[in-house]
């Protein structure tokens, strides 16, 4: 059998729940870690698994980072999703919003992760990484406060373009300050709670009466 059709063969019995499983091993170790420390061994070492069973799967590092980052990207957005729910209006656009903040332990990590990659190349941009988050996020949230204009919640003229950004400044602060100081991190989502809870509200005190 030539080279090529053991490839071939290797990639059909690849399972894929093996594969998500060390993709979550990275994830966990890169958010704990680094890219630079999370090591192909370190990986199958986190997964209890052989170095051998990672590289069955991925051909190199770089294509298990990118992963790492892709999968990132999911459980944030996934989180999004799951908060807004059947929600329009402003509603949906507050729960997009403290969806994304790092308020438990699956999001802290989202952050740690973003964190990671940006401070080992930063201005870098790559797929899965936060700006291609912040783009989605942002994309909705003026969806939802276009929908809250159009149902009277806040007024007509309202800059949406510019509600996003401030939006998300605050996010991206309250993401840096939370993720790379786990010891105050109760503190900050107390305050982060009270911040955006604050922000909407003022949001809503604008609507046309």
């Amino acid at each position: 059998m030539s080279g090529k059709a053991r490839r071939g063969m290797a990639r059909r019995v690849r399972d894929p729940r093996s594969r998500d499983q060390l993709v979550d091993a990275a994830w966990r170790l890169v958010a704990r870690l680094g890219p630079a420390s999370t090591t192909l061994r370190a990986v199958a070492a986190e997964a209890g698994v052989t170095t051998g069973s990672v590289t069955h799967y991925f051909e190199d590092k770089a294509e298990l980072m990118a992963a790492v980052l892709r999968h990132n990207g999911d459980v944030a957005t996934e989180r999004v999703v799951q908060a807004v729910g059947a929600k329009r209006g402003l509603a949906a656009a507050k729960q997009a919003t403290l969806a994304l903040l790092p308020l438990d332990d699956v999001r802290f990590r989202c952050w740690q992760v973003w964190l990671a990659f940006w401070s080992q190349a930063p201005g870098q941009v790559r797929e899965g990484g936060f700006l291609d988050g912040y783009r989605e996020w942002s994309g909705k949230v003026a969806a939802y406060l276009a929908e809250a204009v159009e149902d009277g919640e806040l007024p007509a003229g309202l800059d949406l373009r510019h509600e996003i950004n401030v939006l998300g400044a605050l996010v991206a602060g309250t993401g840096l300050l939370a993720g790379s100081d786990e010891a105050g991190r109760a503190q900050l989502r107390r305050r982060a709670r009270r911040v955006f809870g604050e922000h909407f509200e003022a949001l809503a005190a604008r609507k046309v009466s």
